[in-house]
């Protein structure tokens, strides 16, 4: 699924145009990238919780080549489903 076929989806389950649409979907995603960059935890009741967390620095190898080579340390995202996302995947519902 892309973000044009969310758009797509809200605006037929809703009463919306299509930009409104749009826009509720860019801004959703605008506050959750806002929110992660400051460093705080982003809990959605019933989805899951988007948490970032620090990567160490560490020792990896050149994929072409074999050579030992450095991974610099730095941030990633961790998400962690909740209870009911994770029920509804394994009912397939």
């Amino acid at each position: 699924m892309t973000k044009e076929d969310l758009v797509n989806r809200i605006w037929e389950q809703l009463d919306l145009s299509k930009k409104e649409s749009a826009d509720i979907v860019d801004q959703i995603l605008v506050n959750m990238k806002t929110v992660l960059r400051e460093g705080e935890k982003l809990k959605i009741g019933g989805f899951g919780v988007f948490e970032v967390r620090e990567r160490k620095p560490r020792m990896g190898r050149n994929p072409k080549t074999g050579e030992a080579a450095e991974i610099k340390s730095g941030q990633t995202i961790k998400f962690k489903p909740g209870k009911t996302l994770r029920n509804a995947v394994a009912e397939g519902k």
